[in-house]
């Protein structure tokens, strides 16, 4: 098999179809460069050639430093397609946990844009690779030799075994040995056809994905694909007048988006009283959605079938669920309803933080309905592991009698009688308060709803006995509402302080970065106050909060 077969079966369907659009980075994103499924195909083709040329073989794993563009999907699929391995490394990820993973990652070769190979020199991983640039050389760096190609047919996909590395991606994170989600060829296509089950395409749509994975899918799918017209690396910041104009523009059909990105654009649309009728679905994803961007979206995207997704880089889909319903069913359970299983996907709650080696130990760790447990998740798209990594993989990998395999997502969650999945927090930020757990996505949806808060983090507070509780808001609520919501709450001790705004993740600026607060606090830059909760007297906490 080879995950390109796909592409190639779609570019005979629609040679002359426009595959990617892709905006321009060199003048803000007000340009944009298009390629035809064809062309793309034979670009790949020339790449695959120069990467043969400059001694690569079949397994041999390539990292990738370019910058987002058609050139980067061309090596993507020249890599793929030869069967060598192309590797990507998060550009949110911090500059020594990029350089660790690049460490990690066992490659053989650098290949990417000029601008970014000629520094070579700053980053001592790259000192032993051969480096190649596709679109220039230097001192250190050599071009990649590229003969002219112009048909799709040269493009070549080699038979390869299903385990065989397909992509290797290295995601943001704050500790630990950087891990490679192993993407092989099995599970790159069956993650396209989950992904197409999920979210069926039509054959006219115009997809807007801020996700990367997601152009792959499409191009398996034979659509056309509309880059946003902003730095995807940065969506919190996303130039919202200049995105609305292009969605406007190309009549985009599709979007699939975090938080933080959907509510630049919201924002924006509601200020300027504009709406867009040509989506027909939205989906959303990478965080929890809050409640009022939630109402929202309702008013921007009039004709869109509006879906909050849960998912993660080693398993997407996991489940979902219609904003209508998210909505109807807001206040009616602890945490975050993330929605229905995926058909594909099969979902077990367990006691978090046991120690699970095998399929047997899993079962026997299941909680009952209705009780908060440790989400892991199987199915065919559920990635087996991460790469030459023993540690991660015996962390977070249980293999299965049926050849697959338990994922442990290491987020706390339950199921509730219609079985559907609640999310309630990370089994690391687990909260110890009364001889109780308590899980902060329960305890933050209070809290987020109070007038003048714009988000909280609830954080066990190490700074004191272990039962206290540390709550950051940023925004300024009324100290007399704040306490009365922990009292119904159940919180007896708890030490409160505000921040400008909360700190994000790099990678989606969607997911509160605990770690920095934490960070925040251990540097004396947070002044918590007591709050004077002696009133509250511990009783039975209703729900799961």
């Amino acid at each position: 098999m080879n995950f390109c077969d796909a592409i190639v079966t779609a570019t005979e369907r629609h040679p002359h179809r426009v595959a990617l659009e892709v905006p321009c980075a060199a003048d803000d994103y007000q340009s944009s460069k298009t390629v035809s499924y064809t062309a793309l195909l034979a670009r790949a083709s020339s790449m695959q050639h120069g990467l043969l040329a400059a001694g690569l073989m079949q397994g041999d794993r390539v990292l990738i430093l370019s910058r987002p563009g058609i050139g980067l999907y061309a090596l993507v699929l020249a890599l793929l397609g030869a069967g060598l391995v192309p590797v990507l490394v998060d550009r949110a990820m911090s500059r020594a946990r990029a350089l660790a993973a690049i460490r990690a990652s066992g490659v053989k070769a650098a290949v990417g844009d000029y601008d970014i190979l000629r520094l070579w020199w700053l980053l001592k991983p790259l000192w032993r690779l051969p480096r190649f640039a596709l679109d220039g050389e230097g001192v250190g760096v050599r071009r990649l030799q590229q003969p002219a190609i112009t048909a799709a047919s040269d493009f070549f996909c080699r038979s390869l075994p299903a385990e065989h590395h397909g992509l290797i991606t290295f995601t943001s994170g704050s500790t630990g040995v950087p891990k490679g989600a192993d993407r092989t060829h099995q599970s790159l296509i069956a993650q396209h056809q989950a992904i197409r089950e999920h979210w069926p395409e039509l054959d006219s749509d115009i997809d807007a994905p801020c996700f990367p994975v997601l152009v792959l899918h499409n191009l398996c799918c034979g659509i056309r694909t509309v880059l946003p017209a902003t730095d995807l690396a940065k969506p919190g910041a996303a130039n919202a007048p200049q995105v609305a104009r292009q969605f406007q523009e190309r009549k985009v059909t599709r979007l699939a988006c975090a938080p933080a990105f959907l509510a630049r654009l919201v924002d924006y649309a509601l200020s300027e009283q504009l709406v867009f009728p040509s989506l027909r679905s939205v989906v959303i994803g990478g965080s929890t959605l809050p409640e009022g961007l939630a109402h929202q979206c309702q008013q921007v995207f009039p004709r869109a079938r509006i879906r909050f997704v849960y998912g993660s880089t080693e398993a997407e889909p996991i489940a979902d669920v219609e904003l209508p319903q998210l909505l109807q069913d807001w206040h009616n359970g602890e945490g975050h309803l993330v929605g229905t299983p995926a058909r594909m996907t099969e979902v077990c709650l367990v006691a978090p933080g046991r120690p699970l080696s095998t399929h047997q130990e899993v079962q026997n760790a299941r909680v009952p309905t209705g009780a908060v447990g440790e989400i892991l998740v199987a199915g065919s798209h559920v990635l087996a592991g991460y790469v030459d990594n023993p540690a991660a993989n015996q962390a977070s990998k249980i293999p299965r009698p049926d050849g697959l395999t338990w994922h442990r997502t290491g987020d706390t969650g339950y199921l509730d009688d219609d079985g559907r999945l609640w999310l309630t927090g990370r089994v690391k930020d687990t909260l110890h308060h009364n001889g109780r757990h308590r899980h902060p996505l329960a305890l933050e949806k209070h809290l987020d709803a109070l007038p003048g808060v714009e988000r909280s983090a609830v954080l066990q507070d190490q700074d004191a006995h272990a039962n206290r509780l540390l709550i950051i808001t940023a925004g300024y609520p009324d100290t007399d509402a704040l306490t009365a919501a922990l009292k119904r709450l159940q919180v007896t001790e708890a030490r409160w302080a505000t921040v400008d705004s909360m700190p994000v993740d790099g990678r989606h600026n969607s997911k509160i970065d605990r770690e920095r607060l934490r960070d925040l606090l251990r540097r004396n830059k947070l002044k918590p106050q007591l709050l004077a909760l002696d009133q509250a007297k511990p009783g039975k906490v209703v729900g799961h909060v």
